[in-house]
């Protein structure tokens, strides 16, 4: 009885670990306010497009908040930076972990991104929205008039083409981490049914 027990502590502290782990980054996102010219300030690129596919990670079992989106963006107009015609950048995929949230295919938006070689990245910190006319505006006062995007400049390749979400597909494909915990505690009961079993005398 006392190694069903210590079975089952084992299994339910390696549970609350994971789940404790996956969701440290939730409380990492913090924003002050920021105008558009701080936002302008911080971003090594900026360019307004539409969204034309969002496309998430690669199927594993563990989701975390910091795993990545990669957004694809048709880009019409560029305000800063080497920017081609259509333009890929991540964000986490939840907002706890400053990713953005609420991003839809067809939309178009003003977009603010940090560049590492080839890689763009994008946050809810960031100044990324909807390109309003308001935010237009404000951004052609600082920038300027903007310039046509470059051809062939965007060779940072996709994520798996199944990840890819459109407009009717949002669905969230990884399994959750509470999915593995009840699968240990069954395998967990299940053997320590088993090890009571033999011991019963006369069993056979």
């Amino acid at each position: 009885m006392r190694r069903w027990g210590s079975i089952v502590l084992t299994v339910l502290v390696s549970g609350a670990s994971l789940v404790t782990w996956g969701a440290g980054p939730a409380l990492a996102c913090s924003c002050a306010y920021q105008r558009t010219g701080e936002f302008a300030a911080a971003a090594d690129e900026i360019f307004t497009g539409t969204l034309t596919a969002m496309t998430e990670p690669p199927r594993t079992g563990v989701v975390s908040s910091t795993d990545p989106i990669t957004y694809t963006v048709a880009v019409d107009a560029v305000y800063r930076g080497d920017v081609g015609s259509v333009a890929l950048f991540e964000s986490a995929m939840s907002g706890a972990s400053c990713g953005l949230e609420g991003m839809a295919v067809d939309r178009r938006y003003l977009v603010f991104v940090t560049t590492d070689g080839s890689e763009r990245a994008a946050t809810s910190c960031g100044g990324t929205a909807p390109a309003t006319p308001g935010r237009v505006d404000a951004i052609e006062r600082l920038t300027g008039s903007p310039a046509q995007p470059a051809v062939g400049v965007d060779t940072e390749k996709p994520r798996a083409a199944d990840g890819a979400v459109g407009a009717d597909d949002h669905e969230q494909q990884a399994v959750p981490a509470w999915t593995i915990i009840v699968a240990g505690i069954g395998a967990a009961v299940l053997l320590g049914s088993g090890l009571r079993r033999r011991r019963r005398p006369g069993a056979h």
